[in-house]
């Protein structure tokens, strides 16, 4: 392992005290967020929800304070504090969010505002409301706005947590065998720099870095997609859920209620840069656009998504000659289009459906197998990014190592380094991608036996657990047939799908980590 490498279960030594400020910061942010919805639902004279928002909003303030006095008395000592507050955020925030959602909507309950909270701040986008259209305007960008911090929240922790610590998809970039410069290094160089600072430092030094392109990002989505016709706050919600890789919509319908090829385009732009690991970018506004092209994960990303497209497009070719309809060319563009839409979206664990899915189907006559879909989602995207999935470098290397072994068996003398970007891969780094694929699945079985448990078919359970542990809610409701397939599920089913969401944006790999003892030692 090169000199740079990082073990996944040793302490960071100092580098994690000051995680009682960042749970004082974190609830003061709650508190004036929701004074902003309370101004949002009176500027629309929603007076009752408006003040269903202040109250909470100062409900909210003076829990913040109250919790700033405890902890700076009694600060937190855990070797790995920064998972204890990244864990708390996803627990305890949506608690703290879905109070004033379970008072302003009629006959929800605060488990499914919980439910709904969670599934945004974890940028999940599994939704429990039956009706957007009954929903009140403020609640939906309430929602929105989650789905909006949450997705930065995530790149803020890869960064100042997750790096640190080699875990994240790091554990692979930091056991790289260092034979020369790669795409995204710089930045890793960087962040192994400061992991003796506080977490305090940490945080600050990486919101300083992606606060303004983070939304300079979302508000040009959102004047895009006003520009080419969808209405304003629409054009918002669906540019929050875009830069998080939500995939929450804001009407009934979703997009294809707009029909709108240009929105779709802008919006498939935008995932895929939200998609790919923050690194890149980094190095691309540093001067070096190469960087995109140089990166394996974003080749990784084309290449896995030509693939699909193209099976798809070609199933749907093969039905369209058996109905004759090949001389269509207007069907068999939208179905191509349409084709590559869900790709993208699904392997970028955001959700949206195209407007041109349906078209597709209807122009072959032929059902796409959603095991095509399912497998983008749980491969994931780039490893530092909003999107969720097993994340793009360890499909790829699990790959690798698969055709290696099959390899070795005809030609066991035979030696073949595995490689990523050039750059020959260790032991260790496959030993942990290995480690983390187990737990995956793991997971995943026990998520689902669990919601079987509850009354929920096999099938349905498997899908559902796929759905939040990759962080793509959408694809239960789709591949299901039911667009309220969340709805209806018990309390109890809700509850575990909230575990599974939590562990799958915060990664096997780290709940592990915060679970280990030594995560306790001061």
């Amino acid at each position: 392992m090169s000199s740079e490498s990082v073990s996944v279960w040793r302490g960071s030594g100092h580098g994690d005290f000051g995680a009682e400020k960042l749970l004082g910061y974190g609830l003061f942010v709650f508190a004036v967020s929701m004074v902003l919805m309370a101004l949002h639902a009176l500027a629309i004279d929603d007076m009752q929800v408006s003040a269903v928002f202040a109250l909470s909003g100062a409900g909210c303030f003076l829990l913040a304070t109250a919790s700033q006095m405890i902890l700076m008395r009694n600060p937190i000592r855990a070797a790995r504090s920064g998972l204890l507050v990244l864990i708390l955020f996803y627990a305890v925030g949506p608690l703290i969010a879905a109070i004033p959602v379970a008072v302003s909507v009629n006959n929800l309950g605060l488990t499914n505002a919980y439910f709904e909270m969670l599934s945004a701040i974890t940028t999940t986008g599994a939704s429990t409301f039956k009706d957007i259209e009954v929903i009140p305007q403020t609640v939906v960008l309430w929602r929105s706005y989650l789905a909006g911090l949450g997705g930065f929240v995530c790149l803020i922790s890869a960064l100042a947590i997750l790096a640190p610590l080699s875990i994240g998809g790091f554990e692979v970039r930091h056991s790289i065998e260092d034979t020369g410069d790669s795409v995204g290094q710089g930045i890793i160089r960087n962040t192994l720099s400061f992991e003796r600072r506080t977490l305090e430092e940490r945080v600050i030094w990486a919101t300083r870095l992606l606060l303004v392109p983070y939304c300079a990002v979302t508000l040009f989505c959102a004047m895009a997609l006003a520009a080419v016709g969808m209405p304003s706050f629409d054009a918002l919600c669906y540019a929050l859920g875009a830069v998080s890789t939500t995939g929450f919509t804001s009407n009934a319908g979703g997009l294809a209620a707009y029909d709108l090829f240009a929105g779709e385009v802008i919006i498939g732009c935008v995932v895929i840069l939200a998609a790919v690991g923050v690194g890149v970018h980094v190095q691309a506004v540093r001067g070096k656009p190469s960087a995109y092209r140089h990166d394996p994960e974003v080749r990784y990303l084309v290449i896995i998504v030509s693939v699909v497209v193209a099976l798809l497009f070609m199933r749907h070719w093969i039905g369209a000659i058996e109905t004759r309809s090949t001389d269509e060319l207007d069907a068999g563009f939208s179905a191509l289009w349409g084709s590559l839409f869900m790709a993208v979206s699904y392997a970028t664990t955001t959700g949206l459906e195209s407007a041109d899915w349906v078209g597709a189907t209807a122009w072959s006559g032929l059902q796409t197998p959603g095991v095509a879909l399912i497998g983008l989602a749980i491969v994931g995207g780039g490893a530092a990014s909003t999107a969720g999935g097993v994340k793009l470098v360890r499909a790829v290397l699990l790959a690798k190592h698969s055709v290696n072994e099959l390899a070795h068996l005809t030609r066991p003398m035979e030696v073949r380094p595995i490689r990523s970007g050039g750059q020959k891969v260790t032991g260790d780094a496959m030993r942990i991608v290995f480690v983390f694929v187990m737990l995956y699945v793991l997971a995943l079985v026990v998520s689902a036996l669990a919601l079987s448990a509850t009354g929920i078919g096999t099938i349905d359970a498997m899908i559902a657990s796929v759905s939040v542990l990759s962080n793509t809610g959408p694809a239960f409701p789709l591949l299901s047939e039911d667009s309220g397939a969340f709805v209806d599920l018990p309390s109890g089913g809700k509850l575990i799908l909230c575990v599974g969401m939590i562990v799958g944006r915060m990664e096997t790999l780290a709940v592990v980590a915060l679970l280990s003892p030594a995560a306790w030692r001061q």
